[in-house]
């Protein structure tokens, strides 16, 4: 294990470090292992002069323009003639210009003789040139969906204007058109309408195929998803460890709970994106999967207790897995399972959790509501589900080891590195040219569970970007649901349009859903906020879906802008790195005492 510096008691006790019989480990300014903890670390920046954004001579008809790119950080940069202040550690550089009508020149210049000038003409007419495309996209159904029988589906795609498209779905073919007028080859919406029909039971009906017809030539493509015809009842589950139900057949409405990965409801209603669950609200058709058997009521025959060194279990046999709503608060945490019956009672006796817990039945629901244990904390709680078995887990409280050099003993972290493989995030000034975002995540990500595994935690890390392909939600969020993790970190930068001014905002902010995780955000944000120089934009409370995760305290960290050339160095050099390394564990250190 690399070793690290630590501070002497005395200097601890002055700086009110020193807790519970033990010295907590030295804070960042003392680790000497930089070399070890960022031996890894692949970005870099160009450190030569180039123009990224715009990467050639443009047309638009905006009045001002946020020039990016690269250049030598050991020579004066200048922008006709005079001299560019805004540039980052490594050469990175943004310049707000104001456009006048007609053609506008900027030419950059270095002391070693390097140039680079574009042209970037302004005027009422000028917009994004428009692009063509010659196959088909953005077919529906885009996953697996299902319907009820009767209802109205569009059958929806993207193809070239001008083209003949037909779509064929349960052996029948539709003639699609083209919604609005648009130059031939331009990406144009092709609908077509289509009655789901009736069946006894819920029914696959297959793939949707499109084809084209296009300059002469026929292809054919099929949706990614398959279409489902609701029978008597449609019944769906929920494929995502955390989605999102709503108030209202929209995301703008309010929140109503979380659902966890396996409970079944059936749907009552639906529209283009959401159904309508019998529990009474909306959830997103793209975190559920269409199921043609099972039961939506739940009739429970019996119910247990478990517990082990970490947390409680309350073990609930039925005969389906509903969805649960839940809130917890200082004296209760109330978990309502709906559709449910003959829970009976609760066993409490062996709980250090709770003191005890009332079971209310009421149209056909269930809720029970758990007393807590004023002498014990509540760390998080998980509902659960597997072959018609529901648990609510409920986790004790981790705590500091006790051996000052390796403190997080016993504690496991979840680390995700934001987007990666296909996706990656906000590009920032290098606009697709260098280092974007999944990079930066990608190797901090590692900086930390180097840290974090030399003050002893267990370090779980999914979205590494090394996968060609885009890493999902559930993925993500997997590894921190299936180790009981104490603590959960997604990693992010932030950014803004490509139109605004980039040198403006600026810092640190997280984000949380739970209780659970609010304060441990404000620590987390101090601690970043100190080690990193950077401003803080606050703790923020927000329902991301990494942010979902009641069984730990879950934060997504946004830990500068990609779109600002100083964060951007920053945070792409190996000591940027470094410091939001040492500020995560030193947080996590803090938090616990």
């Amino acid at each position: 294990m690399i070793k690290i510096v630590q501070k002497t008691v005395s200097v601890l006790v002055a700086v009110g470090l020193l807790t519970g019989g033990f010295v907590v480990p030295a804070y960042a300014a003392n680790y000497n292992d930089f070399d070890y903890i960022t031996s890894h670390v692949s970005t870099s920046m160009p450190r030569k002069l180039s123009v990224t954004r715009p990467s050639q001579d443009v047309k638009t008809s905006a009045t001002a323009y946020y020039i990016t790119g690269s250049s030598n950080p050991d020579l004066p940069l200048y922008l006709n003639g005079e001299k560019v202040t805004d540039r980052g550690i490594s050469g990175s550089f943004g310049v707000y210009v104001s456009l006048s009508s007609g053609e506008n020149r900027f030419k950059f210049t270095q002391d070693d003789g390097s140039a680079k000038t574009v042209t970037i003409t302004q005027g009422a007419g000028y917009g994004a040139s428009l692009a063509t495309t010659n196959r088909v996209s953005s077919m529906y159904p885009s996953c697996d969906v299902g319907e009820l029988a009767g209802t109205e589906v569009t059958l929806q795609c993207i193809a070239p204007a001008g083209a003949s498209v037909t779509a064929t779905v349960n052996g029948q073919s539709y003639t699609m058109r083209q919604v609005a007028a648009a130059q031939s080859g331009i990406p144009a919406t092709f609908k077509a309408t289509y009655t789901v029909p009736a069946y006894g039971k819920t029914t696959d009906l297959g793939k949707v195929t499109y084809t084209m017809n296009w300059n002469g030539a026929t292809k054919t493509y099929t949706s990614n998803g398959k279409l489902f015809a609701g029978g008597e009842t449609l019944l769906v589950q929920v494929t995502e460890t955390s989605s999102s139900i709503f108030q209202q057949g929209n995301t703008d409405s309010g929140f109503v709970t979380t659902a966890k990965a396996g409970a079944i409801d059936y749907v009552v209603d639906s529209n283009a994106g959401m159904y309508k669950l019998g529990m009474g609200g909306w959830i997103n058709k793209d975190t559920t999967k269409p199921l043609t058997s099972g039961r939506a009521t739940n009739k429970v025959s019996n119910v247990s207790f478990s517990s082990t060194a970490y947390g409680e279990r309350f073990i609930i046999t039925g005969t389906s897995q509903p969805v649960a709503t839940t809130s917890r608060s200082d004296g209760q945490l109330v978990v309502t399972l709906h559709h449910t019956t003959g829970i009976g009672s609760i066993p409490t006796g062996d709980s250090k959790l709770f003191t005890g817990a009332s079971v209310t039945e009421s149209n056909g629901d269930s809720t029970i509501t758990f007393t807590r244990n004023p002498n014990r904390t509540l760390w998080g709680y998980v509902v659960e589900y597997k072959d018609n078995v529901t648990t609510i887990y409920c986790k004790y409280r981790p705590s500091l080891s006790g051996d000052s050099s390796r403190p997080l003993a016993g504690i496991i972290v979840a680390l995700d590195a934001g987007h990666g493989g296909t996706d990656p995030g906000a590009l920032g000034i290098m606009n697709g040219l260098g280092v974007d975002e999944s990079d930066i995540t990608a190797d901090t990500a590692i900086a930390v569970k180097k840290r974090l595994e030399s003050l002893g935690a267990q370090v779980l890390l999914s979205g590494s970007g090394t996968s060609d392909q885009k890493i999902e939600f559930g993925p993500r969020m997997n590894p921190a649901y299936e180790g009981k993790a104490d603590f959960f970190l997604s990693l992010h930068c932030n950014s803004i349009g490509t139109n605004q001014n980039g040198l403006k905002p600026k810092g640190v902010e997280i984000y949380y859903y739970e209780s659970n995780a609010k304060a441990f955000s404000n620590t987390l944000l101090n601690h970043i906020v100190a080690e990193t120089g950077r401003a803080s934009r606050g703790a923020k409370f927000s329902n991301y879906r990494v942010t979902l995760n009641s069984c730990a305290p879950s934060v997504l960290v946004e830990m500068g802008f990609v779109t600002n050339p100083s964060e951007l160095d920053d945070m792409a050099s190996r000591r940027g790195m470094f410091n939001m390394a040492n500020a995560i564990g030193d947080a996590i250190v803090a938090y616990l005492s």
